[in-house]
């Protein structure tokens, strides 16, 4: 029988730690019941198979099954400690020392680049501040491979003034849902409002109705409308008419698993106290509890809540604590029940495994955890690790090695997001400026690479290179 005492339970996903006046009690779930949320992982929507989502009066493609994916992205990594960290070294990466105009030219089959000032042009994106625009276009489409964009037209074309592209404003991910296809499968519209709130307006003066619908702009008739949206993005496969998904996607759990450990060790470290046994249940058992759990509540009428749930998985570990906990272990035991896989074909049940009160091995085993899980993000969203910080050793690398890795990333990891990430700036240069031909991009200098070294090679590559990696001074 079980004593009365108290039992703090600290969890964290699959683990807890029951804390009580005599030790410290590690719970892990084998298996794998639940990986993931399901509004996260997966994401599979697609508007040929799913219904539009009816908010405000307005039938929206919803973006994640809940309709909150960016919110809970931020909510993640809210909780890391080095994916932002690793997403901020993109940007800064791809940003090199700023947004600069450009002209392209063909000379000798070869394309090149040619850094140019125009006060005229230079002067309008002064007045609207484009640097913060592209700072925060950048970072979106860093976290969410794509950034909506609203278009303003000056308001002198009643009077007779010529008709122009005013500015344009960046509005986060959280605030706007692409309008649902028309018969054409051709999205018309974009909603822009606070989707969790749909009745709230995010600003008095500019959405008093709380949701507010934008056309969408057309660059072959820009001045359609005062104001307009469009939605740039890195298209992903058999998301046509979608949102596409943030190139965190496939490393959410181990963002999560790395961001779980250093809480768990908190807490270890908090309550000082060593750890006795590690209780492992089988996933297949919480599986019957929440089927017996939802049968009783549907018999006594109650509605059942993953609230619920989780308070009668604490109350078990709890009872299994006191059980173990005491300085007199005469006359306790333990009995528990196996349980036939059919994925494994084999018996499974609780294992409860003393620990030597040396817990070395399995503090080094969660640091393991965290260095794998940095390799992994780095990898998943395609930064080296010489050029993160971020290497599973530990060790800073070389600064040839880094040399290589940013060569390397000027190279192969600038001009596709470049072009999607200053796509709406660039249509509206060409209706501001049509007989101009300037673009607008990213500058990079040569200080790091070899033509640096000689006076030579730099005169001769001045303004020149393929692709997005032509960054030398204007010639």
């Amino acid at each position: 029988m079980a004593e009365d005492i108290d039992v703090k339970l600290v969890r964290e996903g699959s683990k807890a730690f029951a804390i009580t006046p005599i030790g410290v009690y590690a719970f892990d779930v084998s298996g794998s019941f639940s990986v993931a949320a399901q509004s996260v992982l997966p994401f599979y929507t697609h508007t040929r198979q799913l219904m539009p989502v009816q908010i405000g009066g307005f039938r929206i493609v919803a973006n994640g099954q809940q309709n909150d994916y960016p919110e809970e992205l931020r909510g993640i990594l809210d909780n890391d400690h080095q994916t932002p960290g690793a997403l901020n070294k993109q940007v800064e990466l791809l940003w090199g020392q700023g947004p600069a105009l450009y002209r392209l030219k063909f000379e000798s089959g070869m394309r090149y680049k040619y850094w140019e000032d125009d006060k005229e042009v230079q002067d309008w994106l002064d007045s609207w501040d484009y640097v913060d625009y592209l700072l925060k276009a950048s970072i979106e489409f860093r976290t969410m491979n794509g950034h909506f964009t609203k278009y303003y037209r000056n308001r002198g074309v009643r009077i007779g003034k010529k008709p122009a592209i005013a500015k344009l404003d960046l509005i986060s991910s959280m605030f706007a849902r692409l309008e649902w296809p028309d018969e054409n499968n051709q999205i018309q519209g974009i909603i822009v409002g606070n989707f969790a709130q749909p009745w709230k307006a995010l600003n008095i003066s500019l959405f008093p109705n709380g949701l507010t619908r934008y056309p969408i702009f057309d660059p072959d008739n820009p001045f359609a409308f005062p104001v307009a949206m469009r939605y740039s993005n890195l298209y992903n496969f058999a998301l046509d008419y979608e949102y596409s998904r943030s190139p965190l996607h496939g490393i959410l759990s181990w963002i999560k698993l790395s961001a779980s450990i250093p809480r768990i060790l908190s807490a270890f470290n908090a309550n000082s106290m060593t750890i006795k046994y590690h209780v492992e249940i089988p996933s297949l058992f919480w599986a019957g509890e929440k089927e017996k759990l939802e049968e009783k509540c549907a018999n006594e009428n109650k509605p059942f809540t993953e609230a619920l749930f989780k308070k009668h998985q604490d109350d078990l570990m709890a009872n299994f604590s006191k059980v173990l906990a005491g300085n007199d272990q005469v006359g306790k035991f333990i009995t528990t029940e196996s349980i036939y896989d059919d994925a494994s074909q084999q018996y499974v049940g609780f294992k409860i495994t003393p620990l030597d009160q040396k817990v070395g091995d399995y503090i080094d085993a969660q640091l393991n955890i965290v260095k794998e899980a940095a390799f992994q993000v780095t990898a998943g969203i395609g930064l080296h690790p010489a050029l993160s910080n971020l290497s599973k050793d530990g060790n800073l690398p070389s600064g040839s090695e880094q040399l290589y890795a940013f060569k390397l990333y000027k190279s192969t990891n600038v001009d596709i997001p470049m072009n999607i990430i200053c796509k709406d700036i660039n249509m509206a240069l060409k209706v501001n400026f049509p007989n101009k031909d300037l673009r607008i991009g990213f500058y990079h200098d040569n200080l790091l690479t070899e033509e640096a070294t000689s006076p030579q090679l730099r005169v001769k590559n001045q303004g020149s290179g393929t692709g997005a990696d032509l960054n030398s001074p204007t010639k």
